[in-house]
């Protein structure tokens, strides 16, 4: 039995990730002039439910609207101060005017986009698309600085390098110091770590010293499936600068250190062996759910992720995957995306004479907006993990 397990809202109840980026919107809308103008956690669960799991993408999305309805005030917005060439000068003008605008309705636009975004492709370039469309009404698409102020927040929103939102957002989750270490930049200011302050576990326990024992005795195979930060493959000796160990602090949190996490890093190191964006691998990408299978069967992540690889591109079933074969896969997501991922994973692995049995599981609460898109693409909802496992390992609720 091979189990996938998503972190943030299934094993871990993401509160710093939530804070961060309600801290990261509102540090921007102040830059703006506009005030204390932010998220609130349900505006996060419509994000999440339309399978915008990505703090960096939602954040930038909701930064991009404060900056259009912050154009809408100005009388010329070419002659404004915060326009000047460079982007932080642009979101830094302290002579800019305060002015006062309606909060925007993040959760319509939330819902906007992940119902307009295509399958596996990502909702950043959807809500790019989108502005850029906003300012032509607007008869603002003749102003190159404008233009390029969307594209900086939303065409690479998940390169550090390239994406200010996300830049905020890391400053504010993994505090200056860790901030520095990890991508080797100056700060943008100082701040506490918030990731081992405000997380909370929500896998029990007991739940985890079961896992652990039922895996040492080889009856399953879990494994962190999961768009987190994460190291590099761990047979990489010296990665390069921007990975940050998130999915690992989250598997420390729960009690399951021996687990492998197949979480972002690995899948951007992949990326930048094969000359492409991290982003574009990540779930919704089936090579992402494949990857996480290899490396839940064998322990091996470089070998995963090339095994992944090989489906992906080459329609070949080679090991670590191909010791999958005959596995019931179960996997645990509250976001549709993930799902779909596995899906199609499970789906390219069966062409290949797997012979695996999905099974998916979705986690939401009885009121959460996430329960009406997961109806559509699970075999069985629940309350949270704890329940789902106990059913699966046969243990009573």
């Amino acid at each position: 039995m091979i189990i996938l397990f998503d972190v943030d809202g299934v094993l871990i109840e993401s509160l710093a990730y939530h804070a961060a980026l309600k801290q990261t919107v509102a540090y921007f809308s102040r830059r703006l002039g506009l005030g204390e103008l932010t998220l609130t956690s349900a505006d996060i669960e419509v994000y999440e439910s339309q399978s915008i799991t990505v703090e960096w993408e939602s954040g930038a999305m909701s930064v991009a609207t404060l900056f259009v309805e912050r154009l809408k005030t100005l009388a010329d917005p070419a002659r404004d101060p915060t326009l000047a060439p460079d982007f932080w000068t642009t979101f830094d003008q302290a002579s800019a005017p305060s002015v006062t605008i309606p909060r925007p309705d993040f959760s319509a636009l939330a819902r906007f986009i992940g119902e307009t975004t295509p399958a596996g492709s990502p909702a950043a370039l959807t809500a790019l698309a989108f502005f850029l469309e906003q300012i032509n009404q607007l008869g603002l698409s003749t102003y190159p600085s404008i233009m390029l102020r969307l594209q900086q927040l939303l065409a690479r929103c998940r390169e550090i390098d390239h994406a200010p939102v996300m830049q905020i957002f890391q400053n504010t989750l993994l505090g200056h110091q860790h901030y520095t270490e990890s991508y080797a930049v100056p700060a943008h200011f100082e701040s506490e770590p918030l990731l081992k302050k405000l997380d909370r576990p929500y896998l029990a326990p007991e739940m985890s010293e079961l896992l652990l024992a039922r895996r040492a005795a080889g009856e399953i195979f879990p494994v962190l499936y999961t768009a987190r930060p994460s190291l590099a493959p761990r047979e990489v000796a010296a990665p390069p600068r921007g990975y940050t160990p998130e999915s690992e602090i989250g598997r420390e949190m729960v009690g399951l250190d021996a687990v492998p996490a197949m979480g972002y890093g690995k899948m951007d190191w992949l990326g930048r062996e094969i000359g492409r964006r991290g982003g574009e691998l990540v779930k919704p990408s089936p090579l992402h759910a494949l990857a996480a299978m290899g490396a839940a069967r064998s322990g091996l992540e470089v070998a995963s992720l090339q095994a992944a690889l090989a489906v992906e591109q080459d329609g070949a079933l080679q090991a670590p995957l191909a010791a999958c074969v005959g596995e019931t896969v179960h996997v645990f997501e509250d976001a549709a995306g993930g799902l779909r991922a596995a899906t199609a994973a499970v789906e390219k692995l069966n062409r290949l004479g797997s012979q695996l049995t999905l099974v998916r599981h979705g986690i939401a609460h009885p009121n959460s907006p996430k329960r009406t898109t997961l109806e559509k693409v699970t075999d069985m909802l629940h309350e949270n993990v704890n329940e789902g496992l106990a059913g699966i390992l046969k243990l009573g609720v």
